[in-house]
């Protein structure tokens, strides 16, 4: 039977195609403490001290403000991190900051890739030493190295705890991951290498020798999505990833490939090449902890479809529109189907499911008037987020 991840307190549960609770880290009590240590020892730095554990607008004149906000569009510093860590320990689960690690991680790393955007070295190598934007600049990339080091050997304890979960399915969440990472605001669209124009085009064939069209996370994205409907048993023309999983090594060749022509193209334009190579630090460490996850077993016959309930196959659709939700999306819907059909409300850890922790809202419960409720409720949240992608694209590319 499939069923639909349901926020409730603490933690999310999900059942069979979709990925177990922990294997997309909620913030539940023992990863925010976790969270916090590595924090605070971020903090104790003399650069973060100095430079990134307070708001620039905390110590900056208002001239320079000015300068500052029309480079720099999402400010971010440890001590507002902290300040929503907080917050986030009197909220319910779907209210907080920090639902997800990776949602932690996106604010630090805005602090890391501000400060390079910013003091990117322009003109005449400076001094590098306190104060000035090389010190900044330097020391904003070693902690960003740092960062990702540290947040690899969270995902790798948290990966020991987590339920079995099919390997490409957690390469897809790592992919999810990888797109909405700050590091990766200029390699995520076509529109993004094309604005670049031919000569980007010409370089990577001239001096990187690469003779296909450049790559960029969406068209991996729709690739791996591919190889994933094969593994649903849909696509044939995708079989031969499936093979030995060697999908797994084409996928990471792929998103290294679309690092490394960054790191290539910009090495004149610093920061831009650093973004790259920290993007590039992050994918390669949240693989290998991957590689190394618990999957469960191959999967034994399909069960018996319901009389009068949703089909196999319109289940798994549902399920695929709910995967490419955010989180939060994916509970209002998960929230709303249990409003309207109890008896779908199953809890987890054996106790009543009013009272339960840990709950999931079964499929093969729901009639077949509230299965396509929910099928108008995940396109509903779909349009609203491209209706809110489309509002980011005008504020970034305004006519």
């Amino acid at each position: 039977c499939k069923s639909v991840p349901w926020v409730r307190k603490h933690t999310m549960s999900w059942k069979s195609s979709l990925p177990p609770d922990l294997v997309l880290k909620p913030m539940i009590e023992s990863t925010t403490k976790e969270v916090h240590k590595m924090l605070e020892a971020f903090k104790r730095r003399e650069p973060c001290k100095l430079y990134f554990n307070r708001p620039v607008s905390a110590t900056a004149g208002a001239d320079f403000m000015r300068g500052y906000l029309t480079v720099i569009k999402q400010p971010m510093d440890l001590g507002t991190v902290t300040r929503k860590l907080e917050e986030d320990s009197k909220r319910p689960a779907d209210e907080k900051h920090y639902q997800f690690l990776e949602d932690f991680a996106c604010d630090c790393r805005q602090i890391w890739k501000n400060a390079l955007v910013f003091n990117e070295p322009r003109g005449k190598p400076e001094p590098n030493k306190p104060g000035s934007p090389a010190y900044i600049f330097d020391h904003a990339s070693k902690l960003a190295s740092d960062f990702e080091a540290k947040l690899a050997e969270m995902h790798r304890e948290l990966e020991k705890e987590a339920p079995p979960c099919p390997r490409l399915l957690r390469a897809r969440l790592l992919l999810a991951d990888v797109r909405r990472s700050p590091f990766s605001e200029h390699y995520r669209r076509e529109k993004d290498w094309r604005k670049l124009g031919d000569e980007y085009v010409a370089f990577l064939r001239e001096e990187m020798k690469r003779p296909s069209e450049p790559e960029d996370l969406d068209s991996i994205t729709d690739w791996l999505r591919k190889v994933q409907r094969q593994a649903d048993g849909e696509d044939a023309g995708q079989a031969a990833w499936l093979v030995g999983e060697a999908w797994l090594a084409e996928l990471k060749r792929r998103v290294v490939r679309v690092c490394e022509n960054a790191l290539a193209y910009n090495q004149g334009r610093q920061a831009a090449g650093k973004c790259a190579k920290h993007l590039k630090e992050a994918f390669e460490l949240r693989l290998d902890s991957i590689q190394t996850a618990a999957e469960p077993p191959p999967r034994g016959a399909r069960a018996a479809e319901r009389e009068g309930g949703p089909t196999f196959a319109q289940k798994r659709e549902l399920l695929r529109e709910l995967h490419d939700l955010s989180p939060l999306d994916q509970s209002r819907v998960a929230r709303q189907l249990a409003k309207e059909s109890p008896r779908a409300l199953k809890p987890l850890d054996g106790r009543e499911a009013g009272s339960s922790k840990r709950v999931r809202v079964e499929l093969d419960e729901l009639d077949a008037e509230t299965f396509a409720r929910a099928r108008e409720l995940a396109e509903e949240r779909a349009r609203k987020a491209v209706e809110m992608d489309l509002q980011d694209e005008l504020e970034e590319y305004p006519q």
